[in-house]
């Protein structure tokens, strides 16, 4: 049904969650902005020069290096979601296109994912560098796309949060919410995905 797959990395192959927020919580503490822990969720999915501000922060290259670093100390929180590479494999197998569409940088993309051996199930890399327009504006999956020579009708777009969907909206491919790392369960998507394996469900229902 899709022969492109695109993917979102934080939420969706790897579970970042509690390291992104103990180390934006490490930096608000340093800079004495008040906060609750419980309201910091909106910052997983966009990148941080539209998160930053909202705290106050108007040195945004320097607040998001020192973000970074601090993220350091929290690698250990970061893993692949269970499933993950079983599926990749298998989507490989089949001869599909793959792609991610991230709000990481090149830098942060490398630093999180390049050890855990999934890079090469990729055809193509689309990084907050890559693009003027981040999500959820549909720029960085047209980006995909268009590296991939394929049409939005033949592609569906992986993630798990409100601007995951909407960029996919906007580039009119087909959107599949993880629920597996989706902090909303309500966000409206094409597909509701409670584990990887559903995505093999959808490809492999409709193969000869």
């Amino acid at each position: 049904m899709y022969p492109c797959l695109l993917f979102d990395v934080d939420g969706t192959l790897l579970d970042t969650e509690q390291a992104i927020l103990s180390s934006l919580s490490d930096l608000l503490r340093e800079r004495n902005i008040p906060f609750e822990p419980e309201d910091l969720a909106f910052v997983l999915g966009i990148p941080s020069a539209r998160s930053l501000p909202r705290f106050g922060i108007q040195d945004i290259e320097e607040a998001a290096n020192r973000w970074n670093r601090l993220m350091e100390r929290h690698d250990y929180q970061i893993r692949v979601f269970e499933g993950i590479e079983p599926m990749l494999r298998r989507v490989k197998e089949l001869g599909l296109r793959t792609g991610i569409v991230t709000s990481k940088t090149r830098t942060e993309y490398i630093k999180d994912f390049a050890r855990f051996d999934l890079h090469p199930y990729f055809d193509v890399v689309v990084c907050a560098d890559d693009t003027a327009r981040h999500k959820p504006h549909p720029e960085p999956i047209l980006t995909a796309l268009k590296r991939l020579e394929a049409e939005p009708k033949d592609a569906m777009y992986i993630g798990d949060s409100i601007y995951d969907m909407q960029c996919a909206a906007g580039a009119g491919v087909a959107s599949g919410l993880a629920l597996w790392g989706a902090y909303d369960a309500g966000i409206a998507a094409n597909y509701r995905l409670r584990h990887p394996n559903d995505i093999l469900k959808i490809m492999e229902a409709v193969l000869p």
